[in-house]
């Protein structure tokens, strides 16, 4: 019985001791408390205004915007401009003639009032026929005779065209020689003037127009359309 009375004993003195202790824990405080001594009077700015710091007022100083216009308000419609016209020239011919060539040359004064002057030549040189024989290099085969066609070597023409008073020659073209062998040839004069047109040439024929803008309403011999060979 006294062991037992021992361990009575012992328990006692535990639970007195605990419950001396104490076992309650302390409330937390809560996330959303206000601290003590603090008062909030309105919802306190997530964020800050940055203040402005001009570090070099020589070079830069505090400004006024520049003021934005105001719309401009877009008609609903618009008078649409009539298309202009344009009305093709009218050439009137003042010379057309067929010329043969032979080592020989013509001239023609012309007094442009209304330039330009138009210049059209069509040409027709003399063909020649001219037989080349071939020597074959085999001693089995004959020898190659071709026949050929060729615009006569002797073929040409110039024009020139002055001014009269001066002898300098405004414009020139030609055919064969120093020049190409296209059978049309057209010589624009674009400013008003006193002009010789000189024209020479060899083995060949020529078909020459001449033409300038016709008055408004003037009966006027109308231009050809030359055919020229190819």
């Amino acid at each position: 019985m006294k062991g037992g009375g021992i361990v009575c004993l012992l328990v006692l003195i535990f639970v007195v001791t605990v419950l001396a202790s104490g076992c309650i824990t302390p409330p937390r405080e809560s996330k959303g408390s206000i601290p003590q001594g603090s008062e909030v009077t309105g919802t306190q700015k997530a964020t800050t205004e940055p203040t402005q710091n001009v570090i070099d007022t020589r070079v830069v100083t505090q400004a006024t915007p520049f003021p934005t216009p105001s719309p401009v308000e877009t008609p609903e419609s618009y008078s649409k401009l009539p298309e202009p016209t344009f009305e093709p020239t009218v050439y009137k011919a003042v010379y057309r003639n067929v010329i043969p060539f032979s080592n020989n040359a013509t001239a023609y004064s012309v007094i442009v009032d209304n330039p330009p002057l138009i210049i059209e030549i069509c040409i027709s040189p003399k063909m020649v026929t001219r037989n080349i024989w071939y020597e074959s290099r085999f001693t089995t085969r004959d020898d190659v005779y071709v026949t050929q066609t060729v615009i006569s070597p002797n073929a040409y023409l110039e024009v020139k065209v002055r001014d009269r008073a001066s002898g300098n020659i405004i414009a020139q073209d030609g055919f064969a020689r120093t020049y190409s062998i296209d059978t049309y040839r057209v010589l624009t004069i674009r400013s008003a003037g006193d002009y010789l047109v000189e024209i020479s040439g060899n083995d060949l024929s020529a078909t020459v127009q001449m033409r300038v803008p016709a008055e408004p309403g003037a009966d006027v011999t109308p231009v050809a359309t030359l055919s020229c060979p190819s």
